[in-house]
């Protein structure tokens, strides 16, 4: 298991929610910042699970509001790297 502390790379959280997202999203479908939730398919629950995932790896914890917002990958890293730095 991956283990991201509060404070590392941005990359590194970039990264982490791209492997995380990769197990909801088809091989062939590159994943980037400016991929849309809705592009990946990525429905609601998908998205709760790659943040309680995110949120076991990091150990920082999204409020569900946090989440109705979040469009965009890049949204998700964001609001990630807001929680980690």
């Amino acid at each position: 298991m991956l283990k991201f502390l509060r404070g590392e790379n941005i990359m590194d959280n970039l990264n982490l929610i791209v492997k995380l997202l990769k197990d909801y999203v088809s091989d062939e479908i590159e994943i980037t910042r400016e991929s849309t939730l809705k592009e990946l398919q990525i429905d609601s629950l998908d998205l709760v699970e790659v943040v309680v995932s995110a949120e076991e790896q990091t150990g920082v914890t999204f409020e569900d509001d946090e989440l109705v917002d979040l469009k965009t990958v890049g949204d998700v890293v964001d609001l990630l790297n807001k929680k980690t730095n």
